[in-house]
């Protein structure tokens, strides 16, 4: 069973839930509202350098539900792509969880992010 599930935004209010809404409409499988920020991040744009990045937000998830997404292929949605530090991070927290796939979609790829 495929899942959906966005990444908490720091400064997009609604955007990035919205999108994911549609196209768990429009694709007609579940989408879950359980990834939460467990401390507040800056918007990734603010940093040098990909290490601080990565620093913005490590341990910066949770789910809160882990059970539901257990087993689960996921497709994960967040708003914009610069470092890939994000992804990363909450990719982690679901394969900690038992996550067996994870398909990784973003509305926008800044330019000039750097890949860590």
């Amino acid at each position: 069973m495929l899942f959906n599930v966005y990444v908490p935004p720091t400064a997009s209010g609604d955007l990035v839930k919205s999108f994911a809404e549609k196209i768990a409409q429009v694709l007609k499988f579940p989408i879950s509202h359980n990834l939460q920020k467990a401390r507040s991040t800056q918007e990734q744009k603010v940093f040098e350098n990909g290490y601080l990045k990565i620093e913005n937000v490590t341990n910066a998830f949770t789910y809160t539900a882990p059970d539901e997404i257990r087993g689960k292929s996921i497709l994960l949605i967040d708003d914009i792509f610069d470092s890939g530090a994000t992804i990363k991070e909450v990719g982690k927290i679901l394969t900690n969880f038992g996550v067996t796939k994870i398909a990784p979609i973003v509305i926008a790829r800044t330019v000039g992010g750097d890949i860590v």
